[in-house]
């Protein structure tokens, strides 16, 4: 969601170059406990801020006295660089200036600038670079002008009335051989660029053509510029464009602050993503994509305008270009909040139960009107996104023997979670996971649900009631929030990588796994209740909150059995040494992104949360009673399960 985390590279003096083992950790532990002070503080609503005008600032005036530049670089090392003259060689101050950082223009010679600073941390006056090695570290604020809604009813009906697409699993020779190649999309059957370079190059006459395609533009007006493309690595699971488009025809109702998902590149720190991506998930692309340009007028919330979006199956290339949401800006009557990210909940403008709950409410509508055929037509939907009810019950490959993976690398895999949560890792953890009681239910608790993994997805699908048609990661960082004029919190939807229909409670553990283990602990229970409420309100049955907890904890199981192959991942992200002076996950060493990427937040933030559910859920017992019942019900003899 959030930019790229650009860094500032500049030749200083060998002995500033890396700092002491001890003083890293004495920097990280500072910003571990302000951020642990402001977890702790009351959950009372953030203070109410004077109205901003378009441009973000306070005041009447359409436009700034003083051109305003925002820090978009640094993320990673805590701001950018500030020397006190205008030559690279001057006096570097002690100080960093923060990503996020707003300053006024005092000059602006070449590519530095002299600043005063008007929000942020940092020193108060200096001169940055507002851009090094082509990244950007600094832009320049612009008004910003609201869009005018769009009827867009006819494109989605005309979209709908088509025949789905099929789909043949990529490979990864095909992948190898293939992934700079262009292809043809099997939605619109037009080429289409891949990366900035591409875009770059096919400029806006293919623009053009992709809109009038799509139908999101009216054939009588062209793109007539492009510029401003930035491509960077952003969240963990593609990589991300922005650029700016001018209309032959200015329309109020059209954007021109775009922009697009595409694939990362098959190279270098997000070679694992792209095999993982266009191989293991192959095809789940189109489900983001149809989701979008389908569904778009019907669902119960905003979601970003569809421009144009494809995908090419000979080459596994893909792009989907929509609005750019304007974060943190007044958008009209909407305050806009600044985009978040998974497992930073102590970032959230206002009451972590405000968020939540929202997001709860607003997925169950969306749930329980596919239930009720009120998004498409059953067959039209089942089209489009297969469901998980029409898969017959001998398909889930449920077995006598175990249905996870083997015996061999399931040892191997538990007992590196194991020493991660007891040894490596035990800071972060509660002190009760360190003990051999408690890691001993774990490897059950683990060994078991890998030998049950074909069993405990059936068991989540098997009863119609509890599958429909929903976002598949409804996360803070899959949403935009805003507040109306009366500080109403409302939201819009992003990311629909991972929509399908399928099991209500597995979805909801995808939705709520990254907030803090205290709030779910403490309010999973309304959730459910509030989900439970909204979803026959939607046209939904009743459901028992009973089977969708069940549901929300065997998939967290499932997830926990998953993670265990993440922990030499961590140790890539994070070397295994650091963990000595690491005591919790709000040190930045494992809290910031890495790579432009949240993945080792998440890690280590799920293994925490699921711990946690294993030592005060009464897991174990629950576990066992639901294996004797699973046995009985589908007429098969207990599985034998070693865990030692």
């Amino acid at each position: 969601m959030d930019f790229d985390d650009l860094d500032e590279v500049e030749v200083v003096a060998d002995a500033a170059e890396e700092k002491a083992a001890a003083e890293r950790a004495a920097a990280a532990e500072k910003l571990s406990a302000e951020r642990r002070a402001k977890l702790k503080e009351d959950a009372v609503e953030a203070p109410k801020e004077a109205p901003k005008a378009a441009n973000g600032t306070n005041g009447a005036s359409d436009a700034p006295s003083v051109p305003l530049w925002e820090v978009v670089g640094g993320a990673d090392k805590g701001g950018i660089l500030v020397r006190d003259g205008e030559s690279t060689s001057s006096q570097q101050l002690s100080e960093r200036l923060s990503t996020g950082a707003k300053v006024e223009q005092l000059e602006l010679k070449g590519q530095r600038l002299h600043y005063r600073l008007k929000s942020g941390t940092g020193p108060q006056e200096g001169w940055i670079s507002i851009a090094l090695s082509g990244k950007d570290l600094a832009v320049l604020l612009r008004p910003h002008v609201p869009v005018l809604p769009r009827d867009t009813e006819p494109r989605c009906s005309g979209e709908l009335a088509k025949a789905p697409v099929g789909w043949t699993p990529v490979s990864m020779p095909q992948l190898q051989e293939k992934h700079m190649q262009m292809g043809t999309g099997i939605i619109y059957k037009i080429d289409f660029p891949f990366n900035a370079e591409l875009l770059q190059k096919m400029g806006p006459s293919w623009l053009t053509k992709a809109f009038h395609t799509a139908g999101s533009m009216p054939k009588d007006n062209k793109v007539k510029t492009l510029k401003n493309i930035k491509e960077y690595i952003g969240g963990g699971n593609c990589s991300k464009l922005v650029f700016d488009v001018e209309y032959e025809q200015p329309a109020p109702d059209l954007h021109t602050e775009l922009f697009a998902k595409i694939p990362f590149p098959l190279a270098g720190n997000t070679l694992s993503d792209r095999m993982a991506s266009s191989v293991m998930q192959s095809g789940a692309e189109i489900g983001e994509i149809n989701a979008q340009r389908l569904l778009e007028s019907r669902l119960p919330f905003s979601i970003p305008r569809y421009y144009f979006g494809d995908v090419s199956n000979d080459t596994s290339n893909w792009i989907l270009i929509t609005e750019r949401i304007p974060f943190g800006k007044q958008d009209g009557d909407r305050k806009m909040d600044p985009a978040y990210d998974k497992m930073k909940d102590w970032e959230l403008k206002g009451t972590v139960d405000e968020y939540y709950f929202l997001l709860t409410t607003y997925g169950a509508r969306m749930a329980g009107m596919d239930k009720a055929e009120k998004l498409a037509p059953r067959a039209v939907m089942d089209g489009f996104f297969p469901s998980a009810a029409m898969r017959p019950k001998e398909h889930w490959g449920m077995r006598a023997e175990s249905s996870g993976i083997g015996e061999k690398e399931f040892a191997m895999k538990i007992k590196m979670g194991v020493d991660f949560v007891g040894t490596t890792g035990k800071a972060l953890f509660p002190a009760e996971c360190s003990t051999a009681s408690f890691l001993q239910k774990y490897k059950k608790i683990l060994a078991i649900s890998n030998a049950y993994t074909a069993e405990m997805a059936w068991w989540c699908n098997r009863n119609p009631d509890y599958i429909a048609w929903s976002h598949g990661n409804l996360n803070v960082d899959n949403v935009f929030f805003w507040r109306d004029a009366s500080d109403k919190l409302d939201l819009g939807v992003l990311d629909w990588g991972g929509a399908r229909t399928d099991s209500l409670g597995w979805k909801l553990w995808w939705w709520l796994y990254c907030c803090e283990y205290d709030f779910l602990n403490a309010n999973l229970d309304a959730l459910l209740d509030c989900f439970i409420k909204e979803y026959q309100a939607s046209g939904g049955p009743l459901l028992e909150r009973k089977e969708l907890r069940w549901q929300f904890t065997l998939s967290a199981l499932q997830q926990g059995v998953g993670l265990l192959g993440a922990v030499p991942q961590i140790y890539k992200m994070c070397k295994k040494p650091e963990f000595a002076s690491i005591k919790d996950r709000l040190d930045p060493r494992i809290s910031q992104n890495i790579d432009g990427k949240n993945t080792l937040r998440i890690y280590i933030g799920t293994f925490i949360n699921i711990c946690n559910m294993i030592k005060d859920w009464d897991i174990e017992s629950q576990l066992d009673q639901w294996v004797k019942e699973l046995c009985g019900n589908i007429g098969i003899a207990e599985k034998k399960v070693s865990w030692e």
